[in-house]
């Protein structure tokens, strides 16, 4: 069984078994083989920890065409889901690039895509020279996918300077490689042009991303490179102070904050008071943008908004009130600090002459209504490229 947020799966004594996973067998770098208060394996397991059950069991297999329509069909629903909930630009992590363009020819692509590459395309990105920003208005190429530095938010395992409140033995999370890897990482995507995104939640791993991104700005400057930061979730004021300096975009969770309170509390307030947060980030003159972290978390940016707006979840529990933001503010950060981000502001992202006619109509203004129903308010109408591609 695996949680949504694909850091952690759960597995029976058989599959155990199967890997050759025992109560004494260590945890492996980046990961973890949880175990009970008696030391017996719990199930649990966390991130890099995962990799030897990849070839535990038997998984249902298609063939190259098969795996083709699957991609192609998945795009297409998925399109229609984004535009219905009011989205109309996208940032795709990874995924079938070729069955990305066939949706497109066949008029199935609704919503415009920011391609953000990982594995082979990134490879060729970089032995090619294609750089950030190659594409149309339609599929362009923005940042990397996130290249992950530590672990969950959710799931508990991200890299903490100080141990997780309550739980023995003592534990900081997992942090996923080291820091010449990703040294080495970033400055082979940054000399090449490419927008760096790295995924990092805790305070240890966001000053492990800083000072990589730091290394490769010094030895190979560019300008307006805005190095993207996934999640970005726990700081403090010299990491934002860091983050300020080098120009970060971070990426910050938007529905968790309404839809995740129920993990909250293993954290406590005061580290909630540092996390997702928005208020500081806008204080401090940092343009954070929008991130669902979808599939992990819902991608409806009226749940988004009114997490932000109240910090208060589905649950009615309130977690770091001092980092709400106004209505306002929430929507720059969904839309035009979206745009900034795949450094397409100057066509997208706010209703302006000369940029592209992508807009939502609603059926309430978020600005006027009770805060707490500002994610049930109707979408009405989506529009994009000035054509109608849904209507309630």
């Amino acid at each position: 069984m695996h949680h949504r947020g694909g850091h952690t799966p759960f597995y029976n004594s058989k599959a155990l078994e199967l890997a050759g996973v025992h109560k004494d067998t260590p945890n492996p770098p980046g990961g973890t083989f949880d175990r009970d208060a008696s030391g017996e394996l719990s199930g649990r397991v966390t991130d890099r920890a995962r990799s030897v059950f990849s070839k535990v069991g038997e998984r249902r297999t298609f063939t190259a065409d098969q795996k083709a329509q699957r991609d192609r069909d998945g795009l297409a629903y998925i399109s229609k889901q984004f535009v219905r909930y009011g989205l109309t630009s996208v940032h795709h992590e990874g995924g079938n690039l070729s069955a990305l363009q066939q949706v497109r020819a066949r008029g199935e692509l609704l919503h415009r895509v920011s391609y953000e590459a990982t594995g082979n395309v990134l490879d060729a990105m970089i032995a090619s020279g294609i750089a950030t920003g190659l594409g149309d208005e339609w599929i362009r190429f923005g940042a990397t996918s996130e290249h992950t530095a530590d672990g969950s938010f959710s799931e508990r395992t991200m890299a903490l300077s100080k141990t997780y409140p309550g739980v023995e033995p003592p534990y900081q999370g997992n942090i996923i490689e080291t820091q010449n890897d990703l040294n080495a990482w970033v400055e082979r995507v940054h000399r090449g042009g490419i927008q760096v995104n790295c995924h990092a939640n805790g305070d240890v791993a966001i000053n492990m991303v800083l000072t990589a991104v730091e290394r490769a700005q010094q030895l190979f400057p560019r300008s307006d490179a805005r190095p993207k930061i996934t999640h970005c979730t726990l700081i403090n004021d010299d990491l934002l102070r860091r983050i300020k300096a080098a120009g970060v975009v971070p990426a910050v969770f938007t529905s968790y904050a309404y839809y995740n309170t129920d993990k909250f509390h293993f954290y406590g307030e005061d580290l909630m008071k540092r996390c997702m947060a928005f208020r500081s980030f806008l204080d401090a003159g940092v343009p954070a943008a929008a991130g669902s972290d979808f599939s992990p978390g819902p991608f409806d940016p009226r749940m988004g908004v009114q997490g932000m707006v109240t910090r208060t979840g589905w649950n009615g529990q309130t977690w770091g009130a001092n980092q709400r933001i106004s209505v306002e503010e929430a929507l720059r950060i969904n839309t035009i600090n979206g745009a900034y981000n795949s450094h397409e502001e100057a066509i997208k992202g706010s209703i302006t002459s000369g940029k592209l006619a992508d807009f939502v109509v609603l059926a309430d203004d978020p600005h006027t209504v009770d805060q707490d129903k500002i994610k049930d308010i109707e979408i009405v109408r989506t529009v994009v490229g000035g054509s109608t591609v849904y209507t309630a």
